[in-house]
């Protein structure tokens, strides 16, 4: 449990961070198709969008995120066999003559 309060608190900071907090409002702007300045007269803006852009883009990195976990999962638990398998194909290069 502590892993994911301490996974919660880096992203929050890394969100704050001078690098990425600038970008939001450019975000918001684009995704609305509003500038800053009707998105500040406007009360009744509606962040759906906003949401569900921000939603989308999370929901690809975290499936990127657990299919290269799996696929390094699958990768160790076969090293051996890949062990041989690259020296075989090793060997079989290095017999190439010329």
């Amino acid at each position: 449990m502590i892993e994911l309060l301490i996974a919660l608190i880096a992203g929050l900071l890394s969100f704050l961070s001078p690098c990425v907090l600038p970008l939001i409002p450019g975000y918001i702007s684009y995704i609305s198709g509003n500038s800053l300045n009707e998105l500040i007269e406007k009360k009744n803006t509606s962040l759906t969008p906003v949401i569900l852009f921000s939603l989308g883009f999370s929901i690809v990195f975290i499936i990127f995120g657990a299919a290269s976990t799996y696929l390094g999962k699958i990768l160790l638990q076969n090293s051996y066999e890949l062990r041989i398998a690259a020296g075989i194909l090793i060997i079989i290069f290095s017999l190439r003559s010329y």
